[in-house]
């Protein structure tokens, strides 16, 4: 008798055990938090539009464009300029009409790779 309530005994707490399992399992994937995905395309600094090469010419003179990247974050398309005299480096963001957003300074040093054309 003492041998069939041990027996018993473990197979609901084998259960249980399965049952807390599987809940964590299934609670833990339907936690999973998707990242939002930007779509970052490379662009040729020649292939900028004029309102943003006259805005660096203009308000940035002696800096070099660095590198340009156009960004689309749900359904949304900004420009991310890079630019770089001597040691100081600045990141400039447009929106999707080419209006200048905001600028983001860095103290990093990138060698310039193409200059702009006044």
């Amino acid at each position: 008798m003492l041998l069939y309530q041990l027996k018993s005994h473990m197979k609901r707490t084998l259960s249980l055990l399965l049952l807390l399992m599987t809940v964590l399992v299934v609670n833990s994937q339907t936690n999973i938090v998707v990242m939002d995905k930007s779509d970052r395309t490379p662009i040729q600094i020649a292939d900028l539009k004029t309102p943003i090469t006259e805005l660096i010419i203009k308000d940035y003179a002696g800096f070099i464009i660095n590198q340009a990247t156009r960004i689309v974050t749900k359904n949304i398309i900004t420009y991310e300029i890079v630019i770089v005299q001597g040691t100081t480096t600045d990141t400039l963001i447009f929106d999707q009409n080419y209006f200048f957003v905001r600028k983001i300074a860095h103290n990093d040093s990138i060698k310039p790779i193409q200059k702009i054309r006044q």
